[in-house]
């Protein structure tokens, strides 16, 4: 945030980009733009891919929905209102996603808690004899199982600094705001609150962890881990209650995925058919930017449905490479043509 707020912020806006990748034409040549938009619009279709097939698959648990029809329902549904609203349709419902996916996820950690034996105090006990409340695990054991905090560290400063300067998705939030100050405010509002949501989430996953100890007779041995949750959505919680559940995890892929939409759209219009001149006016290139919003989504959702295998247990370290092998090397462009002066074009694309 730090960064964010008092390098990339001021710098983007002082350019007036649409783009974040205008700077690399600039610092280096077209190619180089191209290729980081390129890059870019990679990542983020097969980003659209994981969230909606890792969400299919859990909520098969919870809903009557196979994944194949969750999958579908998002990618629709996210199409739709990306296409027809744009970038005002992306930010307000992101902003009523936020409230319910984290009106839910308090209201499962209440009924999970209240549902430990001996409740509040039954679940401080189970938790902590079985050392789940430990947050950090603090060893040089690069080859131990258990992911150590200087990983987390370095590898989330690494990941924020790529996504605060050269992602789009990102980039194109505070470049919306009316002023310098409201957008400031946006990215440490974003920074404060990761700290108490991060803590409520992983929260859930200890406090599943103690019901089930309590009534391990619940327990299906053979879901997989992303689907013990929704299976306690289905299967514990009131009617009325879980609806709202459901809606928050809905709620959270659908915010992830038409981000992507809207801004893998942006990237391409203004990243390769601006340079090229490729519409005669700015209705031309309103009418291009929601065709790729379309088509962009529908690729996503296609490959989604291809991602829903039920062999693959857990889909979070196949983003975890997506974004290595996609954003890191975005950020490390833009990081090379900020620290130094000598490198040149042909040289940031070697690299």
């Amino acid at each position: 945030a730090i960064i964010a707020v008092f390098v990339a912020l001021p710098f983007f806006r002082h350019i007036d980009a649409t783009s974040a990748y205008e700077y690399l034409e600039r610092r280096f040549s077209r190619p180089v733009r191209w290729f980081g938009s390129a890059s870019f619009t990679l990542f983020h279709i097969f980003r659209m891919a994981v969230v909606m097939s890792l969400t299919g698959l859990a909520l098969a648990v919870a809903t009557p929905l196979t994944p194949s029809q969750s999958v579908l329902l998002m990618g629709i549904l996210s199409i739709l209102y990306c296409t027809l609203g744009g970038i005002e349709a992306v930010i307000w419902t992101d902003t009523i996603q936020t409230v319910v996916l984290l009106g839910g996820a308090l209201l499962a950690v209440g009924l999970l808690i209240a549902g430990v034996d001996g409740g509040v105090s039954g679940f401080v006990s189970t938790a902590g004899a079985a050392d789940k409340f430990t947050i950090a695990n603090f060893h040089w054991d690069v080859t131990s199982a258990q992911i150590a905090l200087w990983v987390i560290v370095v590898g989330s400063i690494a990941q924020n600094i790529s996504s605060y300067t050269a992602d789009q998705a990102v980039v194109q939030r505070y470049m919306t705001t009316a002023d310098e100050r409201l957008a400031a405010r946006s990215i440490w509002t974003n920074a404060v609150m990761t700290i108490p949501a991060t803590l409520l989430f992983f929260g859930i996953g200890t406090a599943l962890f103690a019901f089930y100890r309590s009534h391990p007779d619940k327990l299906d041995p053979t879901i997989t881990t992303d689907q013990i949750f929704p299976m306690f959505i289905a299967r514990e919680m009131p009617r009325g209650r879980a609806g709202l559940i459901v809606a928050g995890i809905f709620a959270a892929a659908q915010s992830t995925v038409s981000t992507s939409m809207n801004s893998t759209a942006t990237a391409i219009v203004t990243d390769f058919m601006r340079p090229a001149n490729a519409c005669n006016s700015e209705g031309g290139y309103l009418r291009a930017a929601r065709l790729w919003t379309f088509m962009l989504g529908a690729v996503g959702t296609l490959l989604a449905l291809v991602f829903v295998k039920p062999d693959i247990k857990s889909l979070f370290d196949t983003f975890i490479i997506v974004i290595g092998l996609f954003m890191g090397v975005l950020g490390g462009l833009f990081i090379l043509g900020a620290v130094t002066r000598r490198a040149n074009a042909t040289g940031a694309m070697i690299g």
